[in-house]
Formats: structure tokens, C-alpha cells, sequence
């Protein structure tokens, strides 16, 4: 706790909102014409790196090696969310990619051979449904993904984010998600009640 009672949590946060709102104020007193300039999205600059993304990350990216389904959702998703679809190779790599990181026991995991976690399950099955189509839909593996979310559920009715994790909101809204776009809810509705 600092001196006045806050924790060191909400003074890192009072000082972002100050940031960010000397930003806004920066840019609420540009004319609006001068607004739509600096707001420009350079599309084809950024599906090219989307495109790039998906096939090699610099070694700056090692840090996020837990997170690459993560990195697959942001880019495939952002794709989707200018209309571009992935080429066909790229969308196969992906789809491999993802099933690699998928555990034998269902779940995903953040990489190939990694611990099954709910946050990079919900990201690789928002990838994957987000690809859509037989080859995509088809990688996975419902009955274990189906016994995998039942693991993740904790005698109180809540959900663990991977095996003997944490309880928190994220886990029941990425179970529930996750189930629901990999099956209809029916019969689920009974086990999450």
C-alpha cells in the first residue's frame, strides 16, 4: 500500500489515465480534418504484417512463447475484422499450428507440448472458428475439449484457468465461450448450473 491507503496497482493506473487522457485532450482540440489524417489505417501496410506475423516473429517475440495461440487469435481475427482472409498455405499452417498446440487430453495449450490452459484454449478455438471451414472446424477434438472443460470445473460451480489454477471470472467466461462455440450449449446447460 502506498501512504495515502491506494495500492501500487491503482497509482500505475491513475498515472495511464492521466496519459491517456492528455492524449484525448491533444487530439479533441486538432481540427477535425487533421483528426482524420492522423487516424488513418495504412490497410495494406497492415494486413502485410498480419501476414508476416503469421509467419515468423522476431526474437523479441520470445517472450510470448505461452501466448502464441493468443497471437494467432489477434491477427486472425484482425484479418477478419478488415474483410481479408487468410492465403490458403497460411490458413493451413495456422490450423496445424494450433491442432499441434492442442493437448492429448483436450484443451490447448500457449505452444506444441504445453500445459492446457482456458485462455489459450479460448484463443485457439476463436482462431480456429474464426477460419471456419471442414479442415479448421474439424480439428478439434470435441470429446476431449468437452472432458477438458469438465476438468476445469471446480465443485463450487466455478471453473480453474488449467489444472489446480486459479478461480477467477476469465476461467467460467473462457469455459463457457469456448463451449459454446465448439458445441450448442444443451448439454452443457445441466454441468454449468
Amino acid at each position: 500500500m502506498e501512504s495515502g491507503g491506494e495500492t501500487v496497482t491503482q497509482v500505475e493506473q491513475w498515472s495511464v489515465e492521466d496519459r491517456v487522457f492528455r492524449i484525448y485532450n491533444l487530439f479533441a482540440n486538432i481540427p477535425p480534418v487533421g483528426q482524420t489524417t492522423m487516424l488513418e489505417l495504412q490497410r495494406d501496410e497492415h494486413i502485410k504484417y498480419l501476414n508476416e506475423g503469421l509467419k515468423q516473429l522476431g526474437p523479441s517475440f520470445v517472450a510470448l512463447d505461452s501466448s502464441r495461440p493468443w497471437l494467432c487469435y489477434w491477427i486472425i481475427h484482425s484479418m477478419a475484422l478488415l474483410g481479408e482472409s487468410l492465403d490458403y498455405q497460411l490458413e493451413n499452417n495456422a490450423i496445424d499450428f494450433l491442432n499441434r498446440c492442442q493437448d492429448p487430453n483436450g484443451g490447448f495449450g500457449g505452444g506444441p507440448g504445453q500445459m492446457p490452459h482456458l485462455a489459450t484454449t479460448y484463443a485457439a478455438v476463436n482462431s480456429i472458428v474464426t477460419l471456419g471451414g471442414q479442415k479448421a472446424l474439424s480439428s478439434i477434438n470435441r470429446d476431449k475439449l468437452y472432458n477438458f472443460l469438465l476438468r476445469m470445473k471446480d465443485p463450487s460451480g466455478a471453473f480453474r484457468m488449467h489444472d489446480a489454477g486459479e478461480i477467477d471470472v476469465r476461467a467460467c467466461y473462457t469455459a463457457i465461450s469456448v463451449r459454446s462455440f465448439s458445441f450448442t450449449l444443451e448439454s452443457f446447460g445441466q454441468s454449468i448450473s
